[in-house]
């Protein structure tokens, strides 16, 4: 592995990548130092800025298509950043629970001030999040391993995205979006810190910090990494932080999770036992189920191998493969660090800090009663592995240098199928993206014909009713009622469902396959009269009698 001059070299590409961007306002260059600029960049360091841009590109058309398609839980954060843009209501957590902080709705509402309350724009600074995403993992692979094709390669496959990576990324659930560049941030910043790079120690100490405190009031999962990242600040800054730099460092945390301490002491809520609470006994379920559910699906699902709600056998390949290479990669990086000095000593560490995040982030969920009860849609629990793929796959990427032998035929075979196992997730994604469409639309017009017929109060089920309120900046307003027998349902937000028990006439909305329609015709129906129902494509509507 390269020391001193390959940094050197590699921070002379980074250089350029930046005068390239300032040259794109700077009129007064000329074109032949134009030229000069784009002659010295490595052909690996194009094609991995072109992965970068292809990547948000992707997204991006996937957000104009309603790819993936909104639900109501995003509507609920989209609800959130509506009150938060009127100045109505401050919710530092997801409505009706006390975790995931609700960042994302705050970084929303200034889009809705300006330009109003839609998916598109509770969307777009999760793109944003995304390109940051790509452009710090780029940094960090570049810091840590000093190879150009290698970064191409890891960017490359983050640039891919399947159905499980789109929702992880784009839905504004609470925490997904926003947690992986800030695991990532943070190890990069860390290493930085620990190397020197800074010329601005005590702002990259506070920025730490804060960027920390943030990620403890968003959300849980990131944590291993946080710690991970935190322990490299700790060994290799002891000094710095024993002293005015550690006490930024923890101004930083405590400014950044300051939503969490407040609302903590307000509501007299422990944060440390709703943290405890959170993953569940697993005891109800064999450890069978927990180990299939947590890693051999799991992983393939959660780190974007899969298709759509479903991963195919041959798929699972990479839920035995991930765990080896992390334990291959960890072997070799304790081998080697005591022989290291200096900043390749911190590289290897960092590398080391990527694996033990991986491996307690999979140790948490596997113990989850989630692993093995909700295999599929808790596999977004796995979101953050994808800072880690780099360190996975880094030892793979060494074998290749041999020259002769049967294992860099093994490493390049791995590595290809890696790389075509991402790709055709994402390809079995765009096929069904029509059908997301659809879906889309038969929504959108629900919602129209609801505003057509001067509805202002309905019930629904859950993953219709926040979409309602959210889509129609709450001129609908929509209580959730159980498909099982009319009552109450998850509310999340509790004036809602008031405002629609005090409506003398609201109206029932059910999708043509919930076992509530003939529930509520039957509620509905007087020895009079019938509900007057209109049939919309892939719903029902129940109007009231008059």
């Amino acid at each position: 592995m390269p020391t001193r001059p390959g940094i050197t070299y590699d921070l002379r590409a980074y250089d350029i990548i930046c005068d390239m961007a300032a040259l794109t306002v700077d009129s007064a260059r000329s074109d032949d130092t134009r030229s000069r600029a784009i002659g010295r960049l490595h052909p690996a360091t194009i094609l991995t800025a072109l992965c970068v841009a292809l990547g948000v590109l992707y997204r991006f058309l996937a957000l104009l298509w309603s790819v993936p398609p909104t639900n109501s839980d995003e509507a609920t954060m989209g609800l959130a950043a509506i009150h938060i843009s009127k100045a109505e209501n401050f919710p530092a957590f997801f409505y009706g629970q006390n975790y995931m902080g609700t960042l994302e709705a705050y970084l929303a509402a200034p889009i809705f001030a300006l330009f109003g309350p839609s998916v598109i724009a509770l969307r777009i600074p999760n793109l944003l999040l995304f390109g940051s995403f790509l452009i710090i993992m780029w940094r960090l692979v570049n810091q840590l391993y000093h190879s150009r094709w290698f970064t191409l390669l890891v960017v490359g496959i983050l640039a891919l995205g399947s159905d499980r990576i789109l929702k992880n990324q784009m839905i504004s659930g609470g925490g997904y979006p926003e947690i992986n560049p800030a695991g990532a941030g943070l190890m990069l910043l860390a290493v930085g810190l620990a190397t020197n790079r800074y010329r601005h120690h005590s702002a990259a100490f506070a920025a730490w910090g804060f960027i920390a405190g943030l990620m403890i009031w968003v959300d849980p999962l990131v944590l291993p990494y946080v710690l991970c990242a935190g322990v490299v600040l700790a060994i290799f800054t002891k000094k710095e932080i024993v002293g005015r730099l550690g006490a930024l460092l923890v101004g930083g945390v405590l400014i950044g999770a300051a939503p969490l301490f407040i609302h903590s002491i307000s509501s007299r809520v422990n944060p440390v036992s709703v943290l405890l609470s959170l993953g569940g006994d697993g005891e109800a379920s064999p450890w069978t189920d927990h180990v299939y559910g947590g890693v051999i699906f799991g992983i393939p699902m959660g780190t974007g191998f899969c298709a759509p709600s479903v991963c195919e056998p041959w798929q699972l390949w990479w839920g035995f493969a991930f765990p080896l290479l992390l334990l291959a990669a960890a072997i070799t990086a304790v081998a080697s660090i005591r022989q290291q000095e200096g900043k390749q000593r911190v590289f290897s560490v960092a590398h080391l800090g990527l694996l033990i995040g991986a491996a307690l982030t999979i140790l948490a969920y596997v113990r989850s009663s989630a692993a093995a009860d909700t295999p599929v849609e808790s596999a977004r629990y796995l979101s953050c592995l994808l800072i880690s793929l780099p360190a996975a796959l880094w030892p793979l990427w060494r074998l290749l240098q041999r020259r002769a032998g049967v294992w860099p035929a093994v490493a390049a075979t791995v590595l290809t199928a890696t790389a075509v196992s991402a790709f055709v997730a994402t390809v079995s994604v765009v096929a069904i993206a029509p059908d997301m469409r659809d879906l889309a639309r038969q929504r959108e017009n629900m919602i129209a014909r609801l505003e057509q017929l001067a509805v202002t109060h309905v019930y629904s089920e859950y993953w219709t009713c926040n979409n309602i309120t959210f889509a129609t900046n709450e001129r609908i307003v929509c209580a959730v009622i159980d498909e099982g027998d009319l009552s109450p349902g998850l509310n999340r937000h509790l004036p809602h469902l008031e405002a629609v028990q005090d409506s003398s006439d609201p109206a029932y909305v059910l999708p043509v396959d919930s076992p509530a329609n003939p529930l509520v015709i039957k509620l509905m129906s007087t020895s009079q009269a019938v509900p007057t129902v209109v049939n919309v494509p892939g719903y029902h509507i129940y109007l009231p009698s008059n």
